[in-house]
């Protein structure tokens, strides 16, 4: 399924109107993100409950700081050679990618997701923060606010009133 496919099926499965209108919303930034990684698709460990496996990573100089990563993967077998084998591979799922950046946003226990597109080298991962979609969000509702005041108000008068 291609990212545009991805967009309209994650719209067409938000709850309500006012949610589908709202996803409708963040799908340009969604689908901004989405371009910049090679895959359409991603494997994901879950627990045997069904939900996915967030690692918490701590700063070894400041062990208050706290960051909840979901770590995605090209292929399955990347899972079990990620990290000395310290995720399980038999539970990985594959999740379409608008849907990842989705969870970013929808999750708050969720910092970032580190996509892992070089099986060859898993020590190397893009990373999609959820501070950065929401910056990204915050100026695209920033500029369309900016637009509208710009626009000059129309008419209620009809065109054919002289």
């Amino acid at each position: 399924m291609n990212i545009e496919e991805q967009i309209k099926k994650l719209i067409d499965g938000a709850p309500d109107v006012e949610s589908r209108k709202s996803v409708r919303e963040i799908a340009p930034i969604l689908q901004q993100a989405a371009e910049t990684l090679p895959q359409t698709t991603y494997y994901i460990c879950q627990s045997q409950q069904g939900e996915s496996v967030i690692t918490t990573l701590k700063h070894h100089r400041q062990p208050d700081l706290e960051i909840k990563v979901i770590y995605a993967f090209i292929k399955p077998e990347d899972i079990g050679q990620f990290d000395g084998g310290s995720l399980v591979n038999d539970s990985a799922v594959e999740v379409p990618v608008i849907q990842l950046l989705f969870y970013l946003l929808a999750f708050p226990e969720i910092d970032r997701i580190v996509f892992l597109n070089n099986s060859q080298n898993l020590d190397l991962g893009k990373e999609i923060s959820r501070q950065s979609l929401e910056d990204s969000i915050s100026q695209r509702e920033g500029s369309a606010s900016e637009q509208r005041l710009q626009q000059p108000p129309k008419s209620q008068l009809p065109p054919d009133v002289c």
